[in-house]
């Protein structure tokens, strides 16, 4: 690895398989990244609000086995744990892990709604693979953030693995069923989802930009480093501006 080479920290769920293989995929070779799993905690057998939290409020202390590697930027990518700690607790986690890290640092939610901004997006339609009691806090943290959620749809699955065995052409599928008219962005979330690979066909189909968990991401954590420049399969969120 070059010495001047910007390194990137990407803290991830433990049961993650997606995110890894999404800046695999499209993360610029020029720019190395480095991921760090943390424990989400099962209820029962399966992932609840309270081990979604457990994982945020972990997530500084975690984000020190990357620090010691030297990043230039800290990032958890974990849609559902970034919004846990009520609508505003995305940007203050964030905060809160650029202080104790001394870099700086994003999450999921910081980085979705960074995005959205930058396609200008007001009016949206938001999926999340899983039920309501998980999106509605997605969807108070993006109207918290001045977004108008036109619908907010959840899927209904249970186990975050069997999220991430859905294809690419079924999440689409799905997608272009919740469309609305008037909206100026889709928002696929998730970072354990195949959403990144649907970005540019349904561009396509639905004539506005789509935003996506790992796509937001990798678009935030490549512009805190300073890099700047097109990613194939990107979609208009990587799109030249003037």
């Amino acid at each position: 690895m070059s010495p001047t080479r910007k390194r990137i920290g990407m803290i991830v769920p433990s049961l993650n398989t997606i995110g890894e293989d999404d800046f695999r995929k499209f993360c610029p070779p020029e720019v190395g990244y480095h991921v760090h799993r943390i424990r989400l905690r099962k209820e029962g057998g399966v992932v609840t609000v309270e081990s979604l939290l457990r994982a945020h409020l972990e997530a500084v202390e975690e984000a020190g086995y990357l620090k010691d590697m030297g990043p230039d930027v800290v990032t958890f990518n974990c849609t559902g744990a970034s919004v846990s700690n009520g609508p505003a607790g995305d940007q203050a986690l964030a905060e809160r892990m650029t202080r104790e890290l001394g870099v700086a640092s994003s999450n999921t939610m910081v980085a979705i709604k960074r995005a959205l901004a930058h396609v200008g997006a007001r009016r949206i339609v938001h999926v999340c693979p899983f039920a309501d009691k998980f999106s509605k806090d997605e969807k108070a943290a993006l109207a918290a953030g001045g977004l108008e959620v036109m619908k907010s749809v959840g899927l209904n699955f249970v186990d975050a693995r069997e999220a991430a065995r859905m294809d690419p052409e079924t999440l689409a599928g799905h997608a272009l069923a919740h469309a609305e008219p008037g909206m100026d962005a889709m928002l696929l979330s998730c970072a354990n989802v195949r959403a990144f690979e649907t970005v540019e066909t349904l561009e396509r189909k639905l004539g506005v930009p789509v935003v996506t968990s790992n796509q937001a991401v990798l678009w935030d954590v490549l512009g805190l480093v300073g890099w700047a420049g097109a990613v194939p399969g990107g979609g208009e969120l990587f799109a030249p501006r003037g």
